[in-house]
């Protein structure tokens, strides 16, 4: 933390500054490659595969509820959108 000492125009740093631990491995596990020859993407909401979402599933485009299927960015997309957008 970098405090102003403006009356004398010098800076004050304060040391006494405590830094969180090493953090748990919580994400790596979503985040890594599977090594099935389809890949399983992962909804963004709720971080877990498509067929373990739990999530609503509608288009993030034209929030249409038919033939809705999860993108790459982790987004769902009807068929007329992944088609327009070349998902």
């Amino acid at each position: 933390m970098l405090l102003a000492d403006f009356s004398s125009r010098r800076a004050v740093t304060n040391t006494n500054v405590t830094f969180p631990g090493p953090q748990s491995q919580r994400y790596a596990s979503p985040m890594a490659t599977t090594t099935d020859k389809q890949k399983k993407y992962r909804c963004m909401q709720c971080e877990m595969t498509e067929d373990r979402c739990a999530c609503e599933k509608f288009c993030c485009l034209c929030q249409s509820f038919l033939d809705v299927r999860l993108g790459q960015d982790g987004l769902y997309y009807c068929q007329a959108c992944r088609e327009a957008c070349g998902y």
